[in-house]
């Protein structure tokens, strides 16, 4: 039986959560049911709209609270807020087995920030279904968290334009 492995896309390169949303198009192409929850954005762009047009079987949820990244300034209690409900809401996708992949995008970010735990993510682990596939992205990984996946991508530039245009 397929347990479903659990995927880690981090690294100071662009193209993590593009990655990551490839696998929900193969996933959602095969049948199977995916939910997308962005821990940091708050307004679904072009990608994320596009999926809800397009695909019936993808769920998408933003637990962004509308003041922007918190990189770059010190976290609040409505960050705190935010977070925490996204990882209610990912635990109820994992618990539900309604989801062949569950993507949980930027997470790292509020965990680098002390809003999530290692703790915390290790119960969305063991809550999770078997045969759902997890996948964590965004900067700053911590050792713990590489530790507890089971595939661990780092995505880095070795070439960048002094500006990259949002697409």
């Amino acid at each position: 039986m397929n347990k479903g492995i659990v995927r880690l896309y981090t690294g100071d390169g662009k193209g993590k959560t593009t990655m990551a949303l490839g696998l929900a198009l193969r996933v959602a192409g095969e049948g199977r049911r995916v939910f997308i929850g962005q821990f940091i954005k708050d307004d679904p762009k072009g990608d994320i709209m596009a999926l809800r047009k397009a695909i019936p079987g993808v769920v998408t949820a933003q637990f962004g609270c509308g003041t922007g990244c918190i990189a770059g300034r010190e976290p609040d209690a409505k960050d705190l807020e935010c977070a925490k409900k996204g990882l209610a809401r990912a635990k109820q996708a994992l618990l539900s087995a309604n989801f062949g992949l569950v993507v949980l995008d930027e997470i790292t970010i509020p965990m680098y920030f002390g809003l999530i735990t290692v703790s915390e993510v290790e119960e969305l682990i063991a809550a999770k279904a078997p045969g759902t596939e997890l996948v964590f992205t965004g900067r700053y990984a911590s050792d713990e968290l590489r530790a507890l996946c089971d595939m661990v991508t780092v995505v880095e530039n070795e070439k960048m334009p002094k500006h990259v245009p949002e697409l």
